[in-house]
């Protein structure tokens, strides 16, 4: 057991708990940062951050690395470790996981989880054939052909990504036309391996190791795609289930404009909380808002 008090614990090192903890650490309070992956969040996976101000193009590792080199050089504390559960002790928090540790106060800065299609049987595929990252799996199916399915940022970055890889890929949406921006929908237009499948679903997957999908169009005809592998980009889930707190329906944490839940003390940020617009900018504001409202709790 770990007896010292934390003045901040931060859970999860993606840009919001590590902008949090940079000025945590700035206001000279003791920072705690426990993250079960590798710091960077959702960035680590990202080949090229094109929108984040100052850097007309840097790769979400790189970013990663500068956010996480400047947190340390600050003094905060990193460890590795899954969080299970919070709870309150009197004038501090109980954080508990393979190890426990105390702080007066919480972020709770863990980002989100991918949603998958949930239709029969794609279980049995999870990192067998359906992955979530075309920049760590990508380069494994070189010379072969794929499938990406959404049609946001994230499922268009996807594209661009494996097409320097594979023969060919799949970009199947549901709809007619894209959420994402019309830059990168121009962009795939334009590559000749790339093949966009609108107005359809994946309705099921066959083989093992996986050899092929059933695509299902709005008139319902049905086709099959032989592929090795499928990128699912189709939205994220909150990993909020380690508190429990105010959220929506969808298990987003509400905050109020200071970041701070219904449960005082404890903090949130980033894109675990109910908002409109989750990017790496607005996660920054995020974790200094968070941060500076901890300051005035705190005091």
């Amino acid at each position: 057991m770990n007896s010292k008090v934390y003045d901040v614990i931060i859970i999860g090192s993606g840009p919001a708990g590590m902008t949090a903890a940079i000025y945590a650490r700035r206001l000279n309070y003791s920072v705690l940062v426990i993250e079960s992956g590798a710091p960077g969040g959702m960035m680590v996976n990202t080949e090229v951050i094109a929108n984040y101000p100052g850097f007309s193009e840097i790769s979400g590792v790189d970013l990663s690395l500068a956010m996480y080199d400047q947190m340390m050089k600050l003094g905060a504390i990193h460890e590795a470790m899954e969080v299970t559960n919070i709870n309150k002790l009197d004038d501090y928090f109980e954080v508990l996981g393979s190890r426990v540790y105390y702080g007066k106060t919480v972020i709770i800065a863990t980002g989100t989880k991918n949603r998958s299609l949930g239709i029969t049987g794609e279980s049995k595929y999870f990192y067998r054939g359906i992955s979530w990252c075309a920049i760590c799996d990508g380069p494994l199916y070189k010379g072969r052909d794929v499938a990406v399915i959404g049609g946001g940022n994230s499922a268009l970055s996807s594209v661009i990504t494996l097409s320097k890889f594979v023969r060919k890929v799949y970009l199947i949406h549901r709809r007619d036309t894209f959420r994402g921006d019309p830059i990168l929908v121009e962009h795939i237009k334009k590559l000749d391996n790339v093949e966009i499948v609108y107005n359809s679903n994946v309705i099921e997957f066959k083989g093992m190791p996986l050899e092929q999908i059933i695509v299902r169009d709005n008139n319902g005809l049905e086709k099959e795609f032989k592929v090795s592998c499928v990128f699912e980009a189709i939205g994220r889930l909150p990993n909020s289930e380690i508190i429990d707190c105010k959220k929506d329906q969808e298990g987003f944490i509400i905050v109020n404009d200071e970041f701070e839940t219904n449960i005082n003390g404890i903090f949130a940020c980033g894109d675990v909380v109910k908002k409109g617009l989750r990017q790496i900018a607005t996660a920054v504001n995020d974790g200094a808002i968070a941060a500076m409202s901890i300051n005035k709790y705190i005091k």
